[in-house]
């Protein structure tokens, strides 16, 4: 039953495993409220929008400590990033909105829409919660970034990781295809990986139809593959992130066939990657089809620590043997 509701329940999770380590789930893990994911739709408020709250930032599995608890508009790990986002549409009401210091008021000021991020959001893949994505008002792309942490990283401040392979992947179901909801308009959803610096590795996402793509350069073209998104199931994708030969490899993963299929493999950065910081998230307007008004959702983020490289395990190896002759002597 659950699985026929995925139109109502979008399914995006972003898995980053390192080498073989185990993935720690925190800041970006189920969006579980009970369990101390860290984030609440807190249905009905305007500060649901995780641009609003300590999102990601409480409970057991994301720091501790109190939460949901409003904070300064965009001094958290989410912040909105565009005109449109926040529950507004341009950057003048929502700036009038958070004018002087949280709380802001609950009540909707009376220009509110439907554009934002909320996370606790029903409709998971493992559980009943997931991250929401709606943007129907037809105003422009709703853009976003998110920190990572490192809760993200298992303990390990992200940006401190600048070798080695990052292995990133993650589950979605996409709303139902819409193409014909904006006329002219064809992208939908814009994943696009970045460093501390801002420096852009590499795109994924999909199209008004869910078709799914990727490209490094932001300004080019799309390279379209064979594949749409199922709108029923949670398919998944995978990507390797080598940070040492500034390359990228993008795996895909159907959730009807049960199984990985490779798309590309070592292909080049748009940019060199010092690490990997930030995730952005766009979603483009007038997303209304399905029945859920055209909500997105994205679920069981994990990430991890990279192991060691071989060359690297080798010297860690020699060093130890150096110290112990040296103790001998």
């Amino acid at each position: 039953m659950l699985r026929n509701l995925c139109a109502a329940q979008v399914w995006c999770a972003v898995v980053v495993l390192v080498g073989a380590t185990t993935p720690a789930q925190a800041y970006l893990g189920s969006f579980n409220t009970l369990l101390g994911d860290g984030y609440d739709v807190q249905s009905g408020f305007v500060y649901g929008d995780v641009s609003y709250y300590n999102a990601g930032q409480y409970g057991a599995n994301a720091g501790g400590g109190p939460g949901p608890t409003q904070i300064t508009a965009d001094s958290g790990l989410w912040s909105v990033t565009g005109e449109v986002g926040g529950y507004f549409d341009n950057s003048t009401d929502r700036g009038n909105y958070t004018l002087g210091f949280p709380p802001y008021p609950a009540a909707n000021p009376g220009n509110q829409i439907g554009a934002y991020i909320v996370g606790g959001h029903f409709g998971g893949r493992t559980d009943n919660y997931a991250l929401a994505l709606r943007n129907d008002q037809g105003s422009g792309p709703m853009t976003y970034d998110y920190l990572l942490d490192s809760f993200d990283f298992g303990g390990v401040a992200p940006a401190s990781i600048t070798t080695g392979v990052v292995e990133v992947g993650f589950y979605f179901c996409p709303n139902p295809g819409d193409a014909a909801s904006i006329s002219g308009l064809n992208d939908k959803f814009t994943m696009t990986f970045k460093d501390s610096s801002g420096n852009v590795g590499f795109q994924f996402g999909y199209d008004r139809d869910n078709l799914v793509t990727y490209r490094a350069n932001p300004s080019t073209a799309w390279i379209s593959t064979t594949i749409t998104a199922d709108q029923n199931f949670y398919d998944g994708v995978r990507f390797d992130i080598d940070l040492t030969n500034e390359t990228f490899s993008f795996d895909y993963f159907d959730f009807t066939a049960s199984s990985w299929t490779n798309i590309v493999t070592g292909a080049a950065m748009y940019q060199a990657m010092d690490d990997l910081s930030v995730l952005g998230w766009q979603l483009e307007d007038g997303i209304l089809a399905g029945n859920l008004l055209g909500k997105n959702l994205f679920d069981d983020f994990s990430f991890g620590e990279p192991v060691p490289e071989p060359t690297s395990l080798a010297l860690i190896a020699l060093v130890g043997a150096i110290a112990v002759g040296f103790r001998r002597r």
